[in-house]
């Protein structure tokens, strides 16, 4: 590590506290707003425990709406919120099946990879960022993004 990378370090550390108390609030905004979505489950909730959310990836039920995770990721993109995929399964990995072939069963990393969709976390969100989120996640079967 270079002095530079280290001053870095060192100077994000002390807005630590900031930057998990911002996700945090972001997170309990999507969980009020998203906890009636029966066609969506939420990550599991900690209880009491403090955590600095990373990712706030989503299982959704494409099937149960209709769409494609492509079709919902263009449908969001088309408002103007960002989504991804995370945590592809090594067995999916191209390098996987250029080393090892075609992989065995792997039944439930392929469910959590079908259904999994990360949603915009980070600390600089301003809340009309989280509402766009929330009315574009929202709006998959309500309003019928298009």
């Amino acid at each position: 590590m270079t002095e530079i990378q280290a001053a870095l370090g060192s100077s994000q550390l002390k807005r630590l506290n900031h930057f998990i108390d911002r996700r945090l609030a972001i997170v309990d905004r999507y969980r009020a707003a998203f906890s009636g979505l029966e066609w969506l489950r939420l990550p599991q909730s900690s209880g009491s425990d403090r955590i600095g959310y990373h990712l706030f990836v989503v299982q959704m039920d494409f099937e149960r709406i209709g769409q494609s995770r492509v079709e919902v990721m263009a449908a969001l993109a088309a408002r103007g919120v960002g989504s991804q995929v995370h945590y592809i399964p090594v067995p999916r990995q191209p390098w996987y099946r250029q080393t090892y072939g075609e992989p065995g069963c792997f039944p439930v990393a392929d469910r959590y990879y079908d259904g999994a969709l990360s949603l915009p976390l980070f600390p600089a969100m301003s809340d009309d960022d989280v509402e766009r989120v929330v009315a574009a996640v929202e709006g998959l079967v309500c309003g019928g993004l298009t």
